[in-house]
């Protein structure tokens, strides 16, 4: 099937349901595809990946080898 056959076929589907539940997802779905949208790091991933480059920096690494 080609890309515009899939999109034909996705619309008539979602313009034939009336389920609500599942037109919020598959909006939720494609808003998370928006490639215009900046993922926010929260306060403990900014921690982790400061804690990281400070020990790389320091060259406190482990190779896959040693962690495996």
């Amino acid at each position: 099937m080609t890309t515009k056959e899939l999109q034909n076929s996705i619309i008539q589907k979602v313009l034939r349901t009336d389920d609500d539940q599942l037109l919020d997802y598959l909006n939720t779905l494609l808003n998370e595809g928006d490639e215009n949208k900046i993922y926010q790091l929260s306060d403990l991933e900014k921690a982790f990946i400061s804690e990281s480059q400070a020990d790389y920096k320091t060259g406190e690494i482990i190779s896959n080898e040693e962690w495996l």
